[in-house]
């Protein structure tokens, strides 16, 4: 093979070493993108492994923290979803306001049911958001408003529209 190498003029051996650096070069930047890539990974499945160990190493107190919560709701009681809807629909009525709800929605994490319903306002006051926060603030912990965006209405005259999320939490039987 050196031989053959050799017998070529110089022009051609200097091509053919060129050739063969950019080949090398080729070679070297895939195997450092494979190499990159799979560090990547490793780094990735490192920040799992932490993060599910500090989970695990959590599990007693979080195990606890559930417990007590389930101590601080009677079994069988809270609200389902059907309640939600008639329990929304009667806080609305008694803010006087007018709205529109979305079908509930549930979400179930071991012996709790979450139930939630969207509730949209057009052309309201503040006063009568006010009034609705009132009345469900007593109905904790089975019972709870959250995510309200507000906006001022387009049209004027120093009314509101509102989207609130109505959540409401059951103890499965």
């Amino acid at each position: 093979m050196r031989h053959l190498f050799l017998s070529r003029p110089r022009s051609q051996r200097l091509l053919l070493a060129a050739a063969l650096l950019a080949l090398g070069l080729v070679w070297l930047d895939a195997a450092s993108a494979r190499v990159g890539a799979a560090w990547d990974a490793s780094s990735a499945a490192r920040a799992a492994r932490a993060e599910q160990a500090e989970w695990l190493a959590r599990a007693s107190a979080i195990e606890e923290e559930s417990a007590k919560a389930k101590a601080g709701l009677g079994e069988g009681k809270g609200i389902d979803a059907a309640r939600l809807v008639a329990e929304a629909a009667e806080l609305l009525s008694q803010a006087g306001l007018t709205a529109n709800t979305d079908p509930p929605k549930t979400q179930r994490s071991g012996p709790f049911a979450v139930h939630t319903v969207q509730i949209t306002v057009r052309r309201t006051d503040l006063p009568g958001l006010l009034r609705l926060y009132a009345l469900v603030r007593p109905r904790a912990p089975y019972l709870a408003l959250g995510a309200v965006q507000i906006q001022a209405d387009r049209s004027g005259g120093g009314s509101v529209g509102a989207r609130l999320q109505l959540t409401a939490v059951e103890l499965a039987k």
